[in-house]
């Protein structure tokens, strides 16, 4: 079984139900410890520059960022998670709030995708990947591939190459998509398993999990 990196960021919270495995890492990302406070879970480690954490019960051995820094407290925790060897990334927290940390985010799974790994953002009604010069695979069982359940595609770089949907409603195969046109707006699933994919360029599929 994967391990998993989870870190919880200060945004939206889901009502997602979380199942840790021994050796699955949780991360809190600032405000992300406050996430996690209220769901009862564990943080293994606890990092940021605590501008927006609410609680005052931070432990000892919380990592104290400055808060005029380069790197976001998620993009510190990305690359912690990176360093420790994981390969896959579950961010809570991350979507909703300030849109700016939430566009940060999708950059977030971006360089993930380009350092060998894979990551998604969750929020309560909706959660997000991205690949680069890959392929997301949607399994026909997941909860969320429901016939007429929405799934949208977009390019994120300028030119993404061969870009092809399989098992959606609306298939591509082999096309050329550029980030300025939203081409892929409000698809749907199928019930059947789905793959998107593109053999250059980043793109990033949001499905609902309703």
């Amino acid at each position: 079984m994967e391990r998993i990196c989870y870190i919880f960021g200060a945004g939206d919270r889901s009502s997602h139900t979380i199942t840790l495995n021994a050796d699955d890492l949780v991360i809190a990302a600032d405000g992300g410890f406050d996430y996690l406070e209220e769901i009862g879970l564990r943080a293994d480690i606890v990092l940021g520059d605590f501008d927006s954490v609410i609680s005052y019960d931070l432990p000892s051995d919380a990592i104290r960022y400055p808060k005029d820094k380069d790197d976001t407290d998620m993009m510190i925790a990305i690359k912690m998670g990176l360093e420790k060897g994981y390969k896959e990334f579950a961010i809570f927290g991350g979507l909703g709030g300030r849109l700016d940390h939430t566009i940060g985010n999708i950059q977030l799974l971006t360089y993930l995708s380009k350092n060998g790994a894979s990551g998604t953002l969750y929020c309560d009604d909706y959660a997000i990947q991205v690949v680069n010069s890959g392929s997301i695979v949607l399994g026909k069982d997941t909860t969320f591939n429901v016939a007429g359940n929405l799934c949208s595609v977009f390019a994120l770089d300028r030119h993404c190459h061969n870009v092809t949907i399989q098992g959606l409603k609306y298939e591509v195969t082999g096309a050329d998509w550029y980030n300025h046109l939203p081409i892929g707006v409000s698809n749907e699933f199928t019930g059947k398993r789905a793959i998107v994919s593109c053999t250059k360029g980043s793109i990033a599929v949001l499905y609902h999990m309703a």
